[in-house]
């Protein structure tokens, strides 16, 4: 079985970008850039010292790493020489919606990637499957020279930790967005709700979600569940509300 010694890259944005960047600082050699904002695919190709792409089926490399939109996969992989090893990094993109012959793999990074926000890759799960055993393998590899934490999962698991991560993540985001949307119609200062959030998240490591619940609702307090539900309207209160319910159904049977 032979390492994957050079990576095509396909796509320009934040995962092509980071992904790009974590595989070129361990040596892998980025063949060539192809991403259809020619402007973003020259800064990457200038700074990875590799070749912009403008014909995906006269690529050459050992691997096509394509990093777009879900529902861009597909079309990109019809394009692709026969026969050439390929993954995608997408979490959602079942393995066996391909009818191509080429060796397919996934190469998913679970993580959230912003422009301009940097990330610790080697602190980033990847998860692993392909249609050939050996091509996994290869994967696997190639993804812990660059990540600590790497598991083979296939596309049923994939899909629960997608599920998973939309919960964790941008449920998450969009809460807080909620809470900053609250304070500032009140011109007060969201900026105090950050180290709660870093505790929060600190107490998942050390005694799990069920265990870190805390709040009203973890109490039953309802006198004040009943006092936030009165400063809250439409969608926000039906969020808290839906929330709230679910929190007291969790824990109806506990005993504080």
């Amino acid at each position: 079985m032979e390492a994957i010694g050079s990576v095509a890259i396909i796509g320009t944005g934040n995962v092509a970008s980071h992904l790009g960047t974590a595989l070129f600082n361990e040596g892998i050699r980025i063949s060539g850039v192809y991403g259809r904002k020619s402007n973003e695919a020259y800064t990457l190709s200038h700074y990875w010292n590799s070749e912009i792409i403008t014909d995906l089926s006269d690529l050459h490399a050992d691997l096509a790493l394509i990093c777009v939109s879900d529902d861009a996969v597909n079309e990109i992989v019809s394009f692709l020489p026969s026969g050439m090893n390929v993954a995608y990094t997408s979490g959602s993109v079942r393995l066996d919606s391909f009818s191509i012959k080429n060796p397919i793999g996934v190469f998913y990074p679970l993580q959230t990637f912003t422009k301009g926000k940097e990330v610790d890759i080697f602190e980033v799960p990847f998860l692993i499957e392909a249609s050939l055993e050996n091509f996994a393998q290869e994967l696997f590899d190639l993804a812990s020279k660059i990540s600590r934490k790497v598991v083979f999962a296939n596309s049923e698991e994939r899909t629960f930790y997608h599920i998973a991560a939309v919960w964790v993540n941008n449920f998450t985001n969009h809460l807080s967005y909620q809470a900053k949307v609250l304070l500032d119609n009140q011109k007060l200062d969201f900026d105090l709700l950050l180290p709660l959030l870093r505790e929060t998240v600190d107490k998942l490591h050390h005694i799990g979600p069920l265990n870190a619940q805390t709040g009203p609702a973890r109490r039953g307090d309802q006198r004040t569940i009943e006092k936030h539900e009165k400063h809250l309207a439409g969608l926000q209160k039906e969020l808290y509300m839906l929330i709230t319910r679910s929190i007291i159904e969790t824990y109806r049977n506990d005993k504080l």
